[in-house]
């Protein structure tokens, strides 16, 4: 007769399984060589993969090829996901040399085509080996084909190369007749890369989306994973990161980047965080229209009755900020943001130039104000520091 396990004893196996199982292959490699790094997550849907932050499937593998020793982590996508699992790889530049590449076989499907005509070139080498094709410094597996259409005869070579050594060999590809013009577009290593989004808040997913012309291999940094020509990929940036994907095909490489930008979230200021020096400096181009107003309005009411000031311009854009601050240069701390409000009960916002106890004050003061500034808004007129809009008033701000 079996006897059932006793229930804290299965739940003890339950926890004792990973959640997440992680394999490298190789674990060691030396500069420049590729390792292919596999994961199951039985209970996760989605990973996200550093460094990178990529989001991946929860069984998947990828290879990469680190320039340094690196540790890969996987956690869960879903909010207040843990770390599920971790492998390092290590990148040793004094490994064993080993055997050194031989090619055993490097042929084509025909050795005279008319123009634009396919041809299939096919190869395998011997010992652990990366093969490079010319034209075009495409790196490929040892063993391995593709698929050219030479519009002209073409000697095309693979090198075949590990640490320990390696060879070359040849072949050659007529073309009957000549064709006229440029290579066709697919040909080129013509790649569009873009995001998504560009400015994020942190933990915000981004899809990263890139279309290779021609029979291309990608690289994607930060992360090293080698992807197809025409694929995309989700990201979840803990910071600022510029993304760099390389490409090549037969003709040669490129590489594009692009600049995924993560900000903390504004919040509006209260009087309470204006007692905060760190808050109370904030840069005005930082801020948003709110922020700005509030800042405003707490100055406005601390200063003595009556007193003046240069007003400079109304908008409605909340872009005008960072114009207005910009203009103003080492001088910024001195401008108010403050409501305008017209006769007909709209409302808009408006920047003044300091704080005075008379009109004559503001203007001398405003003759040794920036001269950006005075080039800039060379409307401004004194005027008394206006008092705080009614309540009901019609707002036209906009953020």
């Amino acid at each position: 007769m079996v006897h059932p396990l006793p229930l804290a004893w299965g739940i003890f196996l339950l926890q004792s399984q990973p959640p997440c199982t992680l394999t490298l292959e190789p674990r060691e490699v030396r500069p420049g060589e590729s390792t292919l790094l596999a994961w199951t997550c039985p209970q996760v849907p989605q990973i996200r993969l550093e460094p990178g932050g990529m989001v991946l499937p929860g069984r998947f593998q990828v290879t990469i090829r680190p320039a340094y020793t690196t540790t890969y982590r996987i956690f869960d996508t879903r909010p207040g996901g843990l770390e599920l699992g971790n492998t390092e790889v290590r990148v040793i530049p004094g490994l064993a040399l080993g055997e050194p590449a031989r090619i055993c076989a490097f042929d084509a499907s025909a050795r005279a085509v008319l123009p634009g005509e396919p041809v299939v070139l096919k190869w395998e080498c011997a010992g652990s080996a990366k093969v490079r094709l010319e034209p075009g410094g495409l790196e490929l597996d040892g063993k391995s084909e593709v698929t050219v259409t030479p519009l002209e005869s073409t000697r095309y070579t693979i090198t075949a190369n590990n640490a320990a050594g390696g060879q070359s060999r040849t072949v050659e590809v007529s073309v009957l007749g000549r064709v006229t013009g440029a290579l066709p577009a697919a040909a080129a290593t013509v790649c569009t890369f873009e995001a998504s989004r560009t400015v994020v808040k942190p933990g915000e997913q981004v899809d990263l989306k890139w279309f290779c012309q021609g029979n291309a291999k990608v690289r994607l940094e930060p992360g090293g994973l080698e992807l197809d020509g025409q694929s995309s990929i989700a990201v979840v940036p803990d910071k600022t990161t510029v993304y760099t994907l390389s490409v090549s095909n037969l003709l040669g490489g490129s590489s594009r980047s692009v600049e995924v930008r993560v900000e903390a979230p504004r919040r509006v200021l209260t009087e309470k965080d204006l007692v905060d020096p760190e808050e109370a400096v904030k840069p005005l181009d930082r801020m948003d229209l709110p922020e700005a107003l509030h800042q405003g309005a707490t100055r406005r009411d601390a200063a003595p009755e009556g007193s003046w000031t240069m007003r400079m311009v109304v908008s409605s854009r909340s872009q005008g900020l960072k114009q207005v601050a910009r203009a103003a240069g080492p001088r910024v701390t001195e401008l108010l943001i403050l409501p305008f409000l017209r006769k007909d009960g709209f409302r808009f916002w408006q920047a003044c130039y300091g704080i005075f106890p008379s009109r004559s004050l503001a203007l001398k003061a405003w003759t040794k104000a920036p001269e950006a500034l005075r080039g800039t808004f060379k409307d401004a007129l004194p005027q008394r520091l206006p008092e705080a809009a009614p309540p009901g008033t019609v707002s036209a701000s906009r953020e």
